[in-house]
């Protein structure tokens, strides 16, 4: 009995030293704030206290205050939101990167405006240097003059313009690309060149290539793009380019964690080295990623030996399993409404996915599968409950974007996480009821609502540079299913509450990719990744959510604008 009291005193002195040391040593405190930390309780609070990089209370001024000592620097919030850092769920880091050093065509309104950005591009590019570009979608033009077959343009324009330069102009979906006349020859694709498993050369009905290159299809020309091997440093510089172009896209929106949804393992050697080296000051988990032959190899090598676990992960594999709605290319239980001989491309084997999902399940690892048609998504749920793997692996279906409705009760089920990605909702509206229908549409798309009411796991992400990285768009996305340009709503009855939107590019992101021990939200002994905007994203207007702008952004506590 003595002893037992005599370590309860030794506790409570140790308990009090520590509380004097906070106090004496705080290193950072922001007061007079509407601080919203995505705790369990949604807590709002006044202020809060940073050291050593990390979160070491939270609550009232005058509570905060008392933490701090002769060194510490307080900022007075003065009456500004201030929130966690953003997490991107899934994107593509050094993608978006070489987007935007690329030809970007994102908001390409005609194929003719394309082509002319094409031509310019090879007046000021020495000749047979390949050009590329990135963003382009038909069913988004203003003008359908040149969708001449299966809703693609021909090549023609593009060749013309661009005789002397090979030309590769990839969908916005990633699932497609359209190449010129001299990107083909030096392919060797001709008219009589088959199309490959999984994927589609696209020839008009009298065998006329089109220029047009499906899922699996695209790498006939890919390859040729990627066959000049470059040396280590240079590979290392051209990656060096594209993040930093990459990360300053990232910290203008506050996104201080992004998870790289697909990366070779060369990659994932450079991404660590930047961030080694700090050339890359955001937190990067990344998946891995490379063809079906090296994947199952390289699965063995993981997780990946970091040296910096508090910034750059990779314990996550990803596997595609089919492509995306607008190229055709999403896996459908029933045919396309406006292309009847199509079910989409199926674009991994069956047998291969059950390999891969044994080899992740054998190590632990997360697994995370593209399935954006309701025929993927069922067979991802089918493999994974076959399987039987363990709920607490958290593996994830990403964009999950067309669920039958048998379907959606087993993600909770199954323990699986649907990695949405809000904005891609408004921004496929235009053409999702004319691939599906109104009454699938309705029945089956971007169904966030029904999911969250069945107790599944959702998070949220941009999938640039398939999407603009905007976090602010995105989350007006989630809260009411309304474009930006027109306000067209697209089925309002599946939109998130305000809550569950912010919680959805917080703490569930990082409970999605094992890290909501140390970020995700504002608490104790968490890192002290912390934004602060210009509009309160609790209490503003609706319409107000897509103009925030970012005063500030603190990693670990530093501020890194």
């Amino acid at each position: 009995m003595q002893d037992s009291k005599f370590k309860l005193l030794v506790v409570i002195i140790f308990a009090f030293l520590s509380s004097c040391k906070i106090k004496e040593n705080a290193d950072l405190i922001l007061i007079n704030g509407t601080i919203y930390t995505a705790d369990s309780k949604n807590s709002v609070v006044q202020a809060i206290a940073v050291k050593e990089g990390k979160i070491v209370a939270a609550g009232s001024n005058i509570n905060i205050q008392g933490l701090a000592g002769d060194q510490t620097q307080i900022i007075d919030l003065a009456g500004d939101f201030l929130m966690p850092g953003l997490i991107d769920a899934h994107a593509h880091f050094t993608s978006l990167g070489k987007s935007l050093i690329n030809i970007n065509l994102l908001d390409s309104k005609n194929w003719e405006e394309i082509v002319s950005l094409v031509e310019q591009k090879a007046k000021e590019t020495p000749k047979a240097e390949w050009i590329e570009g990135r963003g382009w979608h038909q069913d988004k033009w203003n003008s359908n003059t040149d969708l001449r077959f299966d809703g693609y343009p021909y090549h023609d324009l593009l060749s013309a313009v661009s005789p002397d330069h090979p030309v590769v102009l990839t969908h916005a979906s990633g699932h497609a690309l359209i190449a010129n006349s001299k990107a083909m020859e030096m392919a060797n694709i001709s008219a009589e060149t088959a199309s490959p498993s999984g994927g589609r050369i696209v020839k008009d009905a009298n065998n006329r290539l089109t220029g047009v290159f499906e899922e699996n299809a695209m790498d006939l020309i890919t390859n040729a793009l990627n066959s000049k091997t470059l040396s280590k440093e240079k590979s290392l510089q051209r990656t060096k380019n594209y993040a930093l172009k990459a990360q300053q896209e990232a910290l203008q929106y506050g996104i201080t964690c992004l998870q790289d949804a697909g990366a070779d393992f060369q990659l994932l050697e450079e991404l660590h080295q930047l961030i080694l080296d700090s050339s890359i000051k955001i937190r990067i988990e990344a998946m891995l990623f490379d063809n079906n032959d090296r994947l199952l190899k390289e699965i063995n090598r993981l997780p990946f030996p970091t040296q910096k676990p508090d910034f750059f992960n990779a314990r996550q594999v990803k596997l595609y399993l089919d492509g995306a709605l607008g190229s055709y290319g999403a896996w459908l239980l029933q045919a396309y409404s406006d292309n009847p001989k199509m079910l989409g491309q199926n674009t991994l084997p069956l047998t291969t996915l059950d390999s891969v999902i044994k080899a992740c399940k054998a190590k632990q690892l997360q697994l995370c599968v593209h399935a954006i048609g309701d025929r993927g998504n069922r067979e991802v749920l089918d493999y994974i409950e076959k399987n039987q793997v363990p709920p607490q692996l958290r593996w994830r279906i990403e964009h999950a974007q067309h669920i039958d409705s048998m379907d959606i009760p087993r993600f909770a089920k199954l323990g699986v996480i649907a990695s949405v990605q809000t904005l891609h909702c408004t921004s496929d509206a235009p053409f999702v009821i004319k691939r599906l229908g109104r009454s699938r549409g309705a029945k089956t798309s971007y169904r966030w609502r029904d999911l969250l009411n069945a107790d599944a796991k959702i998070a949220n992400g941009t999938d640039a540079p398939v999407e603009k990285i905007n976090p602010f768009e995105n989350l007006y996305a989630a809260v009411t299913r309304k474009r930006l340009d027109n306000g067209l709503e697209f089925f309002p009855e599946q939109k998130m509450t305000r809550i569950e939107a912010l919680r959805a590019y917080t703490i569930w992101n990082a409970y999605a990719m094992n890290r909501e021990k140390d970020l995700g939200s504002l608490e104790f002994n968490k890192w002290a990744d912390f934004i602060i905007l210009d509009h309160n994203l609790l209490s503003c207007e609706d319409s107000e959510i897509p103009k925030t702008k970012v005063k500030a952004c603190f990693i670990a506590g530093k501020k890194m604008n």
